[in-house]
């Protein structure tokens, strides 16, 4: 038995949008989704879904949700962390945060959190007087949500022996460290913090070196994976394959600025 799961940005996608029918095509049996506005009845029917809409800065909701579909028993999960303000921010981030449980199978469950990271911090409002210290990012000024993301799953005492799957749309890539001006902004440091907690990206893994995910607005180069799918030990052994959704003529087409990335593990 596989197990296929699909990470993709796909950039306010409504129900009439090509995103619906390439993922039909592709069929997997997971999905982390970020910038969803509206579901084709075809997929909800196919499919059971956690999902929720995004916070903007000011704490408001989005026009699109961040969002996981399961084709088996979904539910919602909690994250939280040891520290009030943290839990606060996780509050106030959890439709961008989205988490779930998912029962593969009888006694398999595979916890997933789909990431919508915006390309704003923390505002500096609501950490006055917090010592962010212990989850800043050395190389960084600013607290982003990836570091909220991080904070919380440092807190799993259990994460690298259990089956976990976090993907989406981190709005950091190791390239900006170098391409922008300004030096290292923490980029390649949050991927070695994941690292370090034992959650391993299954592009990396499986092509051995950086797979461009993101077309820029100037320019249309495709030079930044900013789209990543990180999974635990006990499920990258599982891997059997991890690989970009480019045959579908999703820049061509103009169907979302992101690419998909697919993985697919052995269940048996």
């Amino acid at each position: 038995m596989k197990l296929k799961v699909l990470n993709w940005n796909v950039r306010r996608a409504k129900s009439d949008s090509k995103v619906w029918e390439i993922i039909t095509q592709i069929n997997p049996d997971i999905l982390t989704l970020q910038e969803v506005v509206s579901i084709p009845y075809y997929i909800e029917k196919k499919y059971s879904f956690n999902i929720k809409k995004a916070t903007t800065k000011s704490g408001n909701k989005q026009i699109f949700s961040t969002a996981v579909f399961a084709k088996r028993t979904i539910s919602d999960l909690t994250l939280n962390s040891k520290y009030d303000w943290i839990n606060s921010e996780l509050e106030f981030f959890k439709g961008n945060l989205v988490s779930s449980t998912i029962e593969v199978k009888k006694n398999f469950r595979i916890k997933v959190i789909s990431v919508y990271s915006p390309a704003w911090p923390v505002s500096p409002q609501r950490l006055k007087g917090i010592d962010i210290s212990k989850i800043k990012l050395k190389e960084n000024p600013q607290l982003w949500c990836t570091e909220i993301l991080w904070a919380a799953l440092k807190n799993i005492k259990t994460l690298k022996n259990d089956l976990w799957i976090v993907a989406g749309d981190f709005n950091s890539s190791i390239t900006f460290d170098y391409l922008w001006k300004g030096g290292p902004s923490g980029n390649q440091e949050i991927v070695e913090r994941l690292f370090k907690l034992g959650l391993v990206e299954t592009l990396k893994f499986f092509k051995g070196e950086l797979v461009p995910t993101y077309k820029n607005p100037k320019g249309g180069k495709v030079i930044h994976q900013i789209d990543h799918m990180y999974v635990t030990p006990t499920l990258l052994s599982r891997l059997v394959r991890s690989n970009i959704g480019n045959s579908y003529g999703i820049f061509e087409d103009l169907v979302s600025d992101h690419l998909p990335i697919i993985s697919t593990f052995r269940l048996d």
